[in-house]
């Protein structure tokens, strides 16, 4: 497929606003592509060269790509600097640079979309002294081809950040329209597709070539990570209680540890470990791999836990902020395993020998135990009560905040596996205020003494429709001098457009914002506003695509 088809559908598709007429357009694209051509416009389409949770990253930087703009037409960084000043996006001012070009090339030839994505792996893949200046020449490559509207484009989606509305959500709706009958049963088929697999390439390529039945038997696999099922946030036990099960002796609770969320995934002797953001972490945890492998009796295997540091030599738990420097690590690993030792909790399993997404709760877990030798303090049973009363539970509440833990999570017992969703099924009590993790999009610098720094942060949902981030609020309390000097630390690299003391941003930094409530405001364009936000963490575990959504926002709001 000529890359020049897919511009001519970005471009399309970018001045496109009802969502039925996307998913038309979108489904016209992906019935008309070549066969090979198909998994590739799905994450294309997206704004991204790969799967959330291949282990690849581009690793180029806007300032990179400024340069590689400049190699690639002639123009000065400076000038490159000013159309991007002009416009806000860099893509656009890639577009200026070609339009205004000094070198020109003498023979020039026609992008394919193959070409593109091979060249997107390779930048991926170039590591170790001299990968800057290469990664520069391949996009140098790509653009001395590229005709305006191309490399506008190819720089977007080079730093991610496509800008043409198309989310997972349109995606999903595109391939029922175009390979099934479009109905809201089919679209429910490619959900359920999606959720097993987290893969839209094999769900496209499934629907192309087997139709519904093919979708319908797509099941998890080993080395292939699914997003996890995620919980809802209770006022109290008793609503929690209320809410995740009919029967209160259906109500399962457990420890809500304060560390990181793994799925570990055992295929015969090895062993892979992955974030709630999809990163391999198995690199990282090389004690956790070998406790799995001496403690686990499967031959394959998804569970779930979370992993949880603790002070070598008292014992107590460290906060996820401590535990997080293992998570970065990438050198001397041993040194931080005596220093930052952990434990895997497991509360849950969605694989062993074959699925059990659609098994209840209570039986996944009977199967977990079955396979599970406890090893304390490096592998254990997540701590738990089978009971719904409120007493008992409101005991057990207090002994994980005197073990140092967040809370408690309510789950239903006898619920399936809902990957990716909030259904209920699973409540968090936690004794904090309501909470969002939520992705800095603009930012201003402070006055006084604190001039030099971010501190005004203006903060994104993200909609799951469009694929965008929608401001819910403006965060410039909660922070300490350290964390305010490591937010503009992160934040400057990520600047794209500066207005006075105002900036823009690629929206890449996660933080997870504490409030007392959430009102109407048409300030932002979610439409809603944070009362009285204030900083908690950084959510180095999440990626943007794991962030809050405008529906939770509106949940948030309309239950308050």
């Amino acid at each position: 497929m000529e890359y020049g088809a897919l511009v001519d559908l970005y471009e399309d598709l970018e001045t496109t606003d009802a969502d039925t007429a996307l998913i038309e357009q979108l489904a016209t694209a992906l019935s008309e592509a070549d066969p090979e051509t198909v998994p590739l416009l799905v994450t294309l389409l997206q704004g991204r060269p790969f799967v959330a949770w291949e282990d690849c990253d581009l690793g180029v930087s806007s300032s990179l790509t400024r340069t590689a703009i400049a190699k690639a037409t002639g123009q000065s960084e400076d000038q490159i600097e000013d159309w991007w000043r002009e416009t806000g996006d860099l893509g656009s001012a890639a577009a200026k640079a070609v339009e205004n070009e000094r070198q020109q090339t003498l023979f020039g030839q026609s992008l394919t979309v193959e070409q593109v994505q091979e060249t997107l792996e390779q930048i991926a893949a170039y590591e170790g002294t001299g990968s800057q200046g290469r990664k520069v020449d391949a996009i140098a490559g790509l653009l001395s081809d590229a005709d305006p509207a191309t490399a506008k484009y190819l720089v977007r989606t080079v730093l991610g950040h496509l800008r043409i509305g198309v989310g997972e959500g349109v995606i999903r709706d595109a391939i029922a329209e175009a390979f099934l009958s479009g109905t809201e049963a089919d679209v429910g088929v490619v959900e359920r597709a999606y959720q097993v697999t987290n893969d839209y390439r094999v769900v496209v390529q499934t629907a192309r070539t087997e139709g519904r039945d093919g979708l319908a038997e797509l099941e998890v696999a080993i080395g292939r990570p699914i997003d996890v099922m995620l919980a809802e946030k209770a006022e109290s036990i008793e609503t929690g209680i209320e809410r995740v099960a009919a029967e209160p002796e259906a109500v399962l609770a457990e420890f809500k540890y304060d560390g990181v969320r793994a799925q570990i995934h055992v295929d015969g002797g090895e062993v892979q470990m992955f974030t709630r953001r999809l990163t391999d972490v198995t690199t990282q945890f090389p004690d956790i791999v070998e406790a799995v492998s001496e403690n686990v009796n499967a031959e394959r295997a998804i569970l779930e836990g979370e992993i949880v540091g603790y002070n070598p030599e008292t014992g107590e738990m460290v906060p996820f902020q401590v535990l997080s420097k293992r998570i970065k690590r990438k050198n001397n690993i041993e040194a931080a395993i005596e220093t930052i030792p952990v434990t895997l909790y497991l509360f849950d399993a969605m694989y062993v020998e074959e699925s059990l997404l659609e098994s209840r709760l209570e039986d996944r877990l009977a199967v977990l135990e079955s396979v599970l030798t406890e090893q304390p303090p490096a592998i254990e049973r997540a701590e738990n009560r089978r009971t719904g009363n409120r007493s008992e539970l409101e005991t057990f509440y207090q002994d994980a905040l005197d073990a140092g833990q967040e809370g408690l999570m309510l789950k239903n017992a006898e619920a399936t596996y809902q990957p990716g969703s909030r259904v209920g099924y699973m409540m968090k009590v936690k004794p904090t205020l309501e909470t969002l993790d939520l992705v800095v999009v603009r930012a201003t610098y402070s006055e006084g003494r604190r001039s030099n720094q971010l501190g005004r942060l203006y903060l994104g949902c993200r909609n799951e429709e469009t694929g965008e981030f929608e401001e819910v609020g403006r965060l410039s309390t909660g922070f300490t001098d350290e964390e305010l000097a490591i937010v503009t630390e992160r934040l400057e690299p990520l600047i794209h457009e500066t207005d006075g003391r105002d900036v823009t941003l690629e929206p890449k930094l996660v933080l997870e914002v504490e409030f007392e409530e959430l009102q109407g405001s048409p300030e932002y364009d979610s439409g809603y506003a944070m009362r009285f936000p204030r900083f908690v963490d950084f959510r180095d575990d999440l990626s943007v695509r794991g962030v809050d959504t405008l529906e939770r926002v509106e949940d948030i709001y309309h239950s308050q």
